[in-house]
């Protein structure tokens, strides 16, 4: 951190020695240690939370520029357009066959009461060439 070598650190003591004393220098020496100690703690968590910020930048510019090229080879706007269309085709033939089997279901209601009179009327013999002549042609359509 400091960059020292031995040295300038024998210089450093022979000096605190001369001016604390022997009696004070171990106390004051326990003292620096701690606050070189804290220093690098706080040098070494802004250190870390540097890093942590760059790769979180790094990590937006990469989703970003993924974003960018799957929106280009996609062609996000095109899909969309092309499913949105797809849906609209999909609902008018919905509405369409709907019409129809609603139609036919109608047809086939008809028919059957139209059947369920004849049916009726022959049972109870009171059948009349007109009706059967009518329900004979439906049934042969």
């Amino acid at each position: 951190m400091f960059d020292m070598g031995f040295l300038e650190l024998l210089l450093i003591g022979i000096i605190a020695l001369i001016v604390l004393g022997p009696e004070r220098l171990p106390k004051a020496a326990r003292t620096v240690g701690l606050w070189v100690a804290k220093a690098k703690q706080g040098f070494e968590s802004v250190k870390v939370e540097i890093d942590r910020e760059l790769k979180v930048q790094e990590l937006q510019q990469q989703i970003k520029e993924q974003k960018a090229k799957i929106e280009k080879d996609v062609g996000f706007d095109q899909l969309k357009s092309s499913i949105t269309e797809t849906q609209s085709f999909l609902e008018d033939n919905a509405n369409s066959i709907l019409n129809e089997s609603n139609t036919i279901s109608n047809q086939i209601k008809n028919d059957m009461k139209e059947k369920s009179n004849v049916d009726s009327d022959v049972t109870d013999g009171n059948i009349e060439p007109a009706k059967l002549d009518s329900a004979e042609g439906k049934q042969h359509d």
